[in-house]
């Protein structure tokens, strides 16, 4: 039986700090809801806990034809640009058919759930050709790239991870962290963020931050043997834009994971086996603006009664 263990991660922290009730209804309410027993309110749950929007949909189709064209080169195949963007092409077809079937509701796992199908955005068919392009955009600027081009010549031996899911411990915690691309270089580890966004070179972040605890750990490596790059691929000509990575930046990505855990395990009713309090423990957000574009909008107590 899958055991629903407590867990950090930034996303789940992102959630956390939006709406405690919305982190409820993600890590809580929805568990067990792929099972055939599951009671309606938790398959509903755990459906629209897996709904993404367009936006972060172009990104995880951008991410995944990344890893499959890095995997095939590390096993001694060069994709070419035009196969990538057919499988790109491809693939988001097949989620937008799947979704706007609502075939989601019967396996969330295996077919995409949009957002706005869901909610029945009146999302014209301009602004979806639009998601799409920009998702081309972003593979093709991978392509035309300088680092593309090194990683093509280089010796595959030195790459470490590749869109792998891994975790370390803090706190008594699991904690978990997706790191894009990672690869030994000039005797350090280089960890490379990949981004979609238009403005996305920002300061280092606690997920950097949480990427060279991992990478310290993990590769036994002091922080001056780790270097961090965002690599904003919605940019025509991108290249890896360096992280400074402090002994400060490590302290505060340290206190901001404990201050977060402390507070998830507040409003856990039994901490060793993650049974959380009641409902009403967990807060609706203060900030009404971010319950429309919520997933869990429409069983949200807040709004729904039933």
């Amino acid at each position: 039986m899958i055991e629903n263990i407590f867990s950090w991660s930034k996303s789940t922290d992102e959630k956390f700090r939006d709406c405690a009730r919305k982190y409820y209804y993600d890590k809580y309410l929805s568990w067990g809801g792929w099972e055939s027993g599951a009671s309606a309110r938790t398959r509903s749950a755990y459906v629209l806990k897996n709904l993404k929007n367009r936006w972060a949909w172009r990104g995880e189709r951008v991410h995944h034809v990344i890893e499959h064209v890095l995997k095939s080169l590390r096993q001694g195949r060069a994709v070419p640009l035009e196969e990538a963007l057919s499988h790109l092409t491809r693939i988001m077809r097949e989620d937008y058919l799947a979704s706007k079937a609502k075939k989601y509701l019967e396996n969330p796992k295996r077919n995409l759930g949009l957002f706005e199908h869901e909610y029945e955005k009146n999302i014209e068919d301009p602004v979806w050709k639009r998601v799409h392009e920009g998702a081309v955009e972003c593979v093709q600027n991978f392509y035309r790239s300088d680092f593309f081009k090194e990683l093509s010549e280089e010796d595959k031996a030195h790459w470490l991870l590749i869109e792998d899911l891994e975790a370390f411990t803090f706190d008594g915690a699991k904690i978990y962290v997706k790191l894009d691309f990672a690869r030994r270089k000039n005797d350090a580890i280089e960890i490379i963020d990949w981004k979609t966004g238009k403005n996305e070179n920002a300061a280092p972040s606690v997920q950097i931050g949480a990427y060279a605890i991992y990478a310290m750990q993990k590769w036994q490596v002091p922080l001056e043997g780790v270097r961090a790059y965002l690599f904003n691929l919605a940019s025509p000509f991108p290249v890896p834009t360096l992280q400074i990575l402090t002994p400060a930046l490590i302290e505060a990505t340290q206190n901001t994971m404990a201050e977060s855990i402390g507070r998830m395990r507040s409003l856990l009713a039994d901490p060793a086996k993650n049974i959380p309090k009641s409902a009403d423990h967990f807060p609706f957000t203060e900030k009404p603006e971010l319950c429309a574009q919520c997933n869990f909008y429409k069983i949200c107590e807040k709004y729904c009664k039933s």
